[in-house]
């Protein structure tokens, strides 16, 4: 029945050229062998649905309910965060849209993987992947409001020092330059 709702869900709705990735937590306290909790949650209590929403409407395109640890088999599948993406972006595949995401989804083999099918990606990353340099991660030496571009083919990573002691990392294959916006004043943001 889930499945259903979200095929008349891709059927009755065309997403807009931009899109988010991400995950809610739907308040639910029954019995259940995959209920989560999040801490961070107003809810706290519920099930885990990732979801593919148009990011100026807010349509839901398509979901997918975290159902825990599966037993191998032939229905098992990957519930890494590279391969729950490729699944939730696999109906807009060559469609040129652009997928925003947090720092669980973003990494630099789902950038690569989601360029070879044409959609482009811009995401924060955690500070901890192996493909950021290390200048790039340190506060030593770095004024605040100040970035680092680095480029690799198709893809851009930036750092962007917001306060002292706090850097944003940012992956992009949508952005191809270093371009500073200057109707952001002092805080010089990219």
């Amino acid at each position: 029945m889930f499945e259903k709702f979200v095929k008349n869900c891709q059927k009755s709705y065309h997403v807009g050229e931009y899109v988010t990735l991400d995950e809610k937590l739907e308040s639910f306290r029954g019995r259940c062998s995959f209920w989560q909790y999040m801490p961070k949650k107003p809810a706290r209590y519920g099930l885990k649905i990732f979801a593919l929403v148009d990011s100026r409407t807010f349509y839901t395109f398509n979901m997918e309910i975290y159902a825990g640890q599966q037993p191998d088999g032939p229905y098992k599948t990957d519930n890494s965060s590279c391969e729950i993406a490729k699944r939730m972006l696999a109906p807009l595949h060559n469609s040129g849209r652009n997928v925003t995401t947090d720092n669980w989804y973003t990494s630099y083999e789902l950038a690569n993987y989601l360029l070879k099918h044409k959609i482009s990606i811009v995401g924060t990353m955690r500070k901890n992947k192996k493909v950021i340099p290390p200048e790039f991660v340190s506060h030593k030496n770095r004024e605040v409001c100040t970035t680092l571009f680095g480029f690799q083919k198709d893809i851009m990573i930036l750092s962007y020092m917001a306060k002292k002691n706090k850097c944003v990392n940012l992956l992009s294959t949508m952005h191809n330059d270093n371009h500073i916006d200057e109707s952001t004043g002092d805080l010089k943001k990219p």
